[in-house]
């Protein structure tokens, strides 16, 4: 990992790739494992804590509510940064997608490198993504530097994804996390949006997936 390699692991959604979010070389490596010509979808981070994506990331009162209901867990929360990514993980977004993932061995894996790894999905731009160690090393071979072998993903499918902005909280996939348990965990959370006082805003799921996570 410090040389800049990109590696397959378990998380408690599927399996993910990670590399370095702050190393362009790195990331640079990742979207060529991931089979892309041109820039996509963002990658999203991996964090080891809460309190270390705070570092990263700008959480308000709703941000911290739903980090303390769901993380360790399938929830990834679309924020604001805090620090500067590089375009080839941010995509040119003004955001960034955080996760601290509810596996031990991924948390482990995080803290060893830093607290914080990419967390995108283990497979080809546009193919399912992967559950197994023998589906990863059928699929991306040696296209990557090392698999942590987990046995089998608990799940098949990623985590849901939401966005907090000043309006409220947009479901941006639909996931393991559903509406009513969001709804609930950002029902008496302190926001400095005067519409959300009177209840917690929150936009139905769109039908697409705005980030490349797992």
């Amino acid at each position: 990992m410090r040389a800049g390699g990109v590696i397959a692991f378990p998380t408690d959604t599927v399996y993910g790739l990670g590399c370095d979010p702050r190393d362009p070389h790195a990331l640079g490596s990742l979207l060529s494992v991931k089979g892309r010509v041109r820039a996509g979808k963002p990658f999203p981070i991996l964090v080891a804590s809460s309190k270390l994506a705070e570092q990263i990331a700008v959480m308000d009162g709703r941000a911290k509510a739903l980090a303390a209901r769901f993380w360790p867990g399938p929830l990834t929360i679309v924020l604001r940064p805090r620090i500067r990514f590089p375009r080839s993980l941010t995509m040119r977004r003004k955001t960034i997608a955080v996760r601290c993932p509810g596996n031990r061995v991924a948390l482990q894996l995080i803290r060893k490198c830093g607290g914080f790894l990419t967390g995108t999905s283990a497979n080809t731009t546009g193919r399912p993504p992967c559950t197994s160690v023998e589906a990863v090393r059928r699929t991306l071979g040696d296209r990557i530097d090392a698999v942590v072998d987990g046995g089998r993903s608990p799940r098949r499918a990623g985590s849901t994804i939401v966005r907090v902005h000043s309006r409220g909280v947009t479901i941006l996939r639909k996931g393991p996390v559903r509406y009513t348990q969001i709804r609930r965990a950002i029902q008496d959370a302190p926001t400095r949006s005067k519409r959300t006082r009177k209840g917690p805003a929150i936009a139905p799921p769109h039908s697409f997936s705005a980030i490349e996570g797992g």
